[in-house]
Parts: C-alpha cells; structure tokens; sequence
C-alpha cells in the first residue's frame, strides 16, 4: 500500500469576510473567519495486511492577529470504491492540533484492469471549529500485497516479475538479494500486476513515482535490491 513516500497533500480553504465591527466609534475594523486547515502527512501506498499510523494536522483557518476558531472535532472514513471500511471520530480544542490516527490493516482490493483504481481506497477528513466552520479533504492511497522487480535487465524480462521478500522489521521495505541484472531497464511492480509500479530513470537509487520512467543505464553485475512502498525509495547495491 504506498510516493517520494512521504507525500503530503495539502488543501487550504480561502479565508472569507464574516462581518464588520467598530473600533471604538472611529473606524471600522473588518473581522475574519474561515473553515479550518487540514493537513494529511500519509504515504501514497501502504502494506496489505499491516496496521498503519495515519498523520493528521489541524490548524485555525483565521488570523490569529484578527480573529480566532478555535477547534472543535474532525471525523475520518476509508473507502475502498463505494464501501466504507473505517472511520472514527476526533476531538479537538485549541487553534492547532496534530493527531496520529491508528489505522488498522487494509486488504488487497478486488483486482482491476483500470489502473485509476485497482486497490486504490480514498481517505476523508471532515474538521470543523467552535463556530462550526468546516474543511473537507480527501486523498487517495494504494495497498500493497507483494512487490517485484521486472524489465529487460532482469531475469524475467518484461514478462515476469522477480519476487522480492519483505523486510520483517520494517513491512513497507522489500528486499531482493544476489540478483543478476543485465544491460537494460528496469520497474517496480506491485502483485504482478500494472495496475500499480513505480520507476524513474535515476540509477542506483532514486525515489519512484507511480507510472514513473523507466530505470534506465543499469550496469550488468550481481546486486542488492530495496524498495520502499510507502515512500518509493529505491537502492541497487553492486557486489
């Protein structure tokens, strides 16, 4: 499950006129009030079957100089397509607040041909202060089962993936060892399945992106392999 990851995704709501007051008879002092902000800090993919700590950041939509909102609550709720899978329920207070939801394992959603969905669950964020001001945002994340490394340099080619092994103290690490690669190209790929892979043309290491470039200018020897799903690190260690 998954970006760079750790992406952050980032929705600010513009801060609207509420009304206007009088400073002391002489002059009209203009007060504002807005939605709070919210701030998701989650990975692009995360691993099947692994629990995972979602990060959340509120913060007062005003100027604290003018105005201010303070907090009040935040629900969240997990979608894979139209069903809900999790959700739950914050309580807040003050003009920030930053939170780590505990998420529990995700499965493997139903195989799909459409890349634009297959195991793509989305995650809304409903925050709202003490003058009942709302922000709503939503981010999208994939689940990962398994991971392999395929292309002409490697043993399978395009055709077939090689299987890597995750890492057991760390379930967003895989792991490949002694590999042989070739002269060639080479991705990433999640249940042998292109529905989800990450590459780009950095090499030894580098950060994949989904759909990203080929691995490209892979020099023939025996290497050590890691990716990380969650923010698409990627290192090839010659031997």
């Amino acid at each position: 499950m998954m970006k760079s990851l750790l992406k952050i995704v980032s929705f600010v709501i513009p801060i609207g006129l509420l009304t206007s007051g009088c400073d002391n008879g002489n002059a009209d002092v203009t007060i504002f009030d807005s939605p709070p902000e919210v701030t998701v800090l989650k990975p692009n993919s995360v691993t099947s079957n692994v629990d995972f700590s979602m990060q959340l950041k509120f913060r007062d939509g005003a100027d604290a100089s003018i105005s201010s909102s303070p907090l009040s609550s935040a629900t969240w709720e997990i979608k894979l397509g139209p069903t809900t899978v999790q959700s739950g329920s914050l309580g807040l207070s003050g003009v920030q607040q930053d939170v780590a939801v505990q998420v529990d394992a995700l499965a493997i959603g139903t195989p799909s041909d459409d890349i634009n969905t297959y195991n793509l669950y989305t995650l809304r964020v409903i925050a709202e202060d003490q003058n009942a001001n709302k922000d709503t945002v939503d981010v999208s994340f994939r689940v990962v089962g398994t991971v392999g490394l395929i292309g002409d340099a490697t043993p399978g080619g395009w055709g077939a993936s090689t299987a890597m092994t995750r890492d057991s103290s760390d379930p967003d690490v895989y792991k490949l060892t002694n590999v042989v690669l070739t002269t060639g190209e080479a991705k990433f790929r999640a249940d042998n399945f292109w529905g989800i892979n990450w590459g780009a043309a950095a090499f030894p290491s580098g950060t994949g992106t989904f759909n990203g470039a080929n691995i490209a200018g892979i020099i023939p020897g025996t290497y050590d392999v890691t990716f990380n799903v969650s923010t698409g690190a990627y290192n090839f260690v010659k031997k």
